[in-house]
């Protein structure tokens, strides 16, 4: 796991990188900007297995199965931390519609956090308020104990550098993110009509100023760039309910597969997470793209995969 320390100074290293290169190009100036990288993330957390695949238990229970199977929270998570989780809260259909997050997993997460000694979990992503109090996202995260913060205004992003970009090299990223010791990335298993599948990468583009420049730019490959810049700690993808067809809004074909992946690679989340879709990797360019960049694994035949029954 990253702690605090690595954390901030990958990020705040990130934010004076894009300060010099923006300098350089007022002025003129030839500045040579360092290619920033993650900071070493030398007492990290390594799982027992690369993924974990709880079944068999209610949303909430699955959730807590496949991070018990890494090793559980604690492995994750130091006391005093603070922990960000990015759930997918969109849409105001009942989680039965496979439309956002499940609240009972956000609810559920967030408690366990704040159990093994968060000092503070906060649940954060740029979408709609009153969506997020009609689907219940709101409720979950209270009755866990967490905060929601629903950003929109540009205070509330802050500028890093995306030193192994390829479309895009700076990105106004959530500040909640840049302070947070713990990052969790919770996303929902869904169709997406602009990508095919809308994972754990995309669900990032929730934590950006303005997402809608990747479509301009070319999403595949924002996406891709996105995943190298965030550095993951923890990836707990809903596949309780997946909606196979009109995404990301539906309403569309659902498929009950009644399961949470748990992993600490996006990369290797959304690879296996193809297979609800029936769909291979060369389906979804930025899950290539990421792997070529170095965000993680995509070929799950490398990897050790753990199903459990909750």
């Amino acid at each position: 796991m990253m702690s605090a320390m690595d954390r901030r100074e990958f990020l705040l290293r990130a934010a004076a990188a894009t300060a010099a290169m923006t300098t350089a190009v007022a002025f003129g100036g030839g500045l040579r900007v360092p290619r920033v990288m993650a900071a070493p993330r030398l007492d990290r957390y390594r799982p027992p297995v690369d993924l974990a695949v709880a079944k068999g238990g209610s949303p909430a229970a699955n959730a807590l199965a496949a991070v018990a199977a890494l090793g559980g929270f604690a492995k994750f998570i130091h006391p005093g931390d603070r922990v960000m989780i990015k759930p997918n809260p969109v849409g105001t259909s009942p989680p039965e519609k496979a439309i956002h997050t499940h609240p009972e997993i956000l609810e559920a997460v967030i408690r366990e956090c704040l159990r093994v000694g968060a000092r503070e979990v906060v649940a954060v992503s740029a979408d709609d308020a009153d969506s997020a109090r009609r689907n219940g996202t709101v409720a979950a995260v209270e009755r866990g104990g967490g905060i929601l913060k629903l950003i929109s205004k540009p205070e509330e992003f802050r500028p890093v550098f995306v030193p192994r970009g390829r479309a895009i090299t700076t990105v106004d990223l959530a500040t909640e993110l840049q302070n947070a010791d713990v990052f969790i990335n919770m996303p929902i298993a869904k169709h997406h009509a602009a990508t095919r599948v809308t994972l754990a990468m995309k669900n990032l583009m929730g934590l950006v100023r303005d997402a809608q420049s990747f479509h301009r730019i070319g999403l595949h490959q924002c996406i891709a760039d996105l995943a190298t810049a965030v550095p993951h700690d923890l990836v707990i993808m809903d596949a309780n309910h997946v909606l196979l067809t009109n995404g990301p809004a539906g309403p569309g074909k659902v498929l009950v597969a009644g399961q949470v992946i748990a992993g600490i690679d996006p990369v290797a989340v959304d690879s296996y997470a193809l297979r609800y879709f029936g769909l291979g990797l060369t389906a979804v360019p930025h899950i290539i793209a990421a792997e070529a960049q170095g965000a993680g694994t995509a070929d799950l035949s490398r990897l050790v995969i753990r199903e459990v029954v909750a």
